[in-house]
């Protein structure tokens, strides 16, 4: 929900509709999943997902169902990790629903779906969530006005954002309290809190979020008079935008169309102040067509034409009021206070400053100014006091050990009683030691077989055919088979690396490795072989959990030993069930079979033996040790007395956990 939770971040100026012409198919495919999909748990991710890139008027529908999901599921009053997992989507959902309220400038009813959602993520033990609704609160405090109470509910927030280590969030922060010191015209200090919010979504390639912050980054350099540079990043702003395949936004043509009017480029202003408004009126942005309003007026006043001036001053003030927002109350009613005053209307022109002077006292600039500086030094007081805590926590343990040592050394009379003592800790020790090293050899043994099959699963030929097939993609001008070839293949590689450190992984992770293998060997080998691989239905491959990579050796054999020497086109069959309460792995090839290979072996005189193969036997001997269970690997060749069938199937069983 990253898209959704910083979108909330940017209204403050704008709003934002998802451009989905490119998502089109990644919609689709969401869609075909989710009718497949039988475990809740599943359909929630995928909800989720669709919820980020739908469209306008779609993804509502998608949250309203992500929300009954989770309202069903928690109503059966779910333990453990489903409770954490579906109150965690029930508090997106809703948080969701706030941000549909924030659109429509609801904000009370949006501040109700904020506090349920920090609500359920408190119960839950999920501070992040609470942290994203907590400042969804306080981007509706700063577009009221209410900069002191925001400025604290910031804090909060990048105290969570902070200890979770999420940057996008603290760049969220960063961007709010630049809007914070931008409102009260503190622009140096706006503009530093702003490049540190950009600095940190551009480490994560955060596109839109870069746009945004652009924007502003345009604005800070407009007040301080440096135009050049502001001109620089609302271009730069409109090109990220264009890059994201996002909109524009109404906001950076408004600063570029004044930045014009300052430059005395009077029809590029009006160019671009008429762009602002129809993007602001397309997407129902009122604070954006207030603006809109307001720079057209000024535009009218340069040239005199103070009856056109003050209709669109007039409309600005309109929209204003709608919103009920302090900052475009007082925007307006200064530009119509100054129209008035050069059409000679004095009554009108004094009614306009007396509303310009109420609205600009209900902004409380000096007082949130006041209560940035305590609240940056409350926090910078926190962190040092919970350091000098800790360390006289320590201290505290410490001391309280050495008395209880003390203690016990003095209460130790009797020396019957002390041999028992001594004679059992002995004991504990010896057997503790005798434990510990066998838990050492066999965690020295696991590292090494993981090491080991590293080394085996990064097959040198494997590799170079690999990326001799993505150059031949190259050199054929075939940019499509090699951008797919590619990112297959390093999607594979990073799953390796990545899976050959783990004990257990989700049956989710391992399936979807083994589609990326043998999809990348059915490029290689030209489709030589089709494949299917089977799971049980009632095995949730989300929450269980199997050592990873142990079928991928025997796959490598069929496809090397078995499909490879076929001439007609082969057939790779794999299998994931339960059997009682053994889980079972089967692969099946139709190749050419245990006594052809071995022939074909012979008549080549050849010694290789598959290295992953063996590292696997060891790691199920290993594996049957932990487990007091016996992990036999069946081979059987398929070869029948009238020879009209062939191929090799292994099947094994393999521990799992559930959690």
């Amino acid at each position: 929900m990253r898209f959704k939770r910083t979108l909330l971040t940017y209204c403050v100026l704008f709003l934002l509709s998802v451009a989905v012409r490119s998502q089109d198919s990644a919609i689709d495919s969401l869609k075909k999943r989710l009718n497949a999909s039988l475990h809740d748990t599943m359909r929630c991710h995928i909800l989720d997902e669709l919820i980020e890139i739908a469209p306008e008027g779609e993804w509502q529908h998608y949250n309203r169902e992500l929300k009954q999901l989770c309202i069903k599921n928690l109503s059966l009053r779910p333990s453990g990790q489903l409770f954490r997992f579906f109150s965690k989507y029930y508090a997106t959902a809703v948080h969701n629903e706030g941000i549909m309220y924030f659109e429509q400038s609801n904000d009370e009813k949006a501040i109700d779906c904020f506090n349920k959602s920090i609500s359920v993520s408190r119960q839950s033990g999920n501070r992040n969530e609470m942290a994203i609704s907590l400042q969804a609160i306080a981007q509706i405090n700063i577009r009221k006005g209410y900069n002191t109470t925001a400025l604290g509910q910031l804090y909060q927030s990048l105290k969570i954002f902070e200890d979770v280590h999420d940057d996008i969030g603290i760049a969220d922060v960063h961007l709010s309290l630049g809007d914070i010191c931008f409102f009260q015209k503190d622009y140096k200090k706006a503009l530093e809190h702003h490049k540190k919010s950009y600095e940190l979504y551009s480490r994560n390639n955060y596109l839109v979020a870069i746009s945004a912050v652009c924007s502003k980054v345009g604005f800070d350099y407009y007040e301080l008079k440096d135009y050049a540079m502001a001109l620089f990043y609302q271009q730069k702003s409109i090109d990220m935008m264009e890059k994201a395949e996002f909109p524009p936004n109404a906001v950076t043509y408004i600063n570029i169309a004044q930045i014009y009017v300052i430059q005395q480029k009077y029809a590029k202003a009006m160019e671009y102040a008429q762009k602002a408004l129809k993007i602001s009126q397309a997407t129902q942005n009122k604070a954006g067509i207030s603006q809109g309003h307001v720079v057209l007026s000024r535009l009218f006043v340069n040239e005199k034409n103070y009856a056109q001036a003050a209709e669109h001053g007039e409309k600005a003030l309109l929209m204003a009021r709608e919103i009920d927002r302090a900052p475009e109350i007082s925007m307006a009613a200064k530009q119509l206070y100054d129209v008035y005053t050069l059409a000679k209307q004095g009554a009108k022109a004094a009614k306009m400053h007396e509303l310009y002077m109420e609205a600009k006292s209900n902004l409380d600039n000096q007082e949130s100014k006041n209560a940035l500086l305590e609240q940056k030094l409350r926090y910078e007081y926190e962190q040092k006091e919970l350091i000098s805590r800790n360390e006289n926590e320590k201290k505290l343990v410490a001391l309280q050990s050495k008395n209880e040592r003390d203690n016990l050394v003095k209460n130790v009379w009797l020396l019957a009683s002390a041999a028992i003592v001594l004679f059992i800790s002995v004991s504990a020790w010896f057997l503790y030691r005798n434990f510990k090293q066998k838990s050492i050899i066999t965690v020295q043994k696991n590292n090494l077989l993981k090491q080991k099959l590293l080394v085996s699963q990064m097959n040198p030929h494997f590799i170079f055919n690999s990326l001799n097939a993505i150059q031949n993609y190259i050199f054929k001008q075939d940019s499509l088979k090699a951008g797919n070839y590619l990112t297959q293949f390093s999607e594979l590689i990073r799953m390796i690396l990545d899976f050959s450190r783990k004990d257990y992984i989700a049956v989710e992770s391992e399936l979807k490795l083994l589609h990326t293998y043998l999809d990348l060997q059915k490029l290689r080998f030209e489709n030589k072989f089709d494949y299917s691989i089977e799971t049980d239905k009632a095995i949730d491959t989300e929450f269980t959990f199997i050592p990873p990579m142990l079928a991928q050796p025997f796959i490598e054999n069929a496809i090397e030993h078995g499909i490879f020497h076929k001439h007609e086109k082969g057939r790779l069959d794999i299998r994931l069930f339960y059997e009682g309460k053994q889980l079972i792995y089967e692969i099946e090839d139709n190749g050419i079979g245990m006594e052809e290979a071995m022939k074909l072996k012979n008549k080549l005189k050849s010694s290789y033996q598959s290295l992953a193969t063996i590292i696997t036997k060891e790691r199920m001997s290993i594996m049957g040790e932990q487990h007091k269970t016996v992990q036999d690997i069946e081979i059987i060749d398929k070869k029948n007395a009238a020879g009209n069938e062939s191929g090799v199937k292994v099947r094994f069983s393999i521990p799992y956990k559930q959690d």
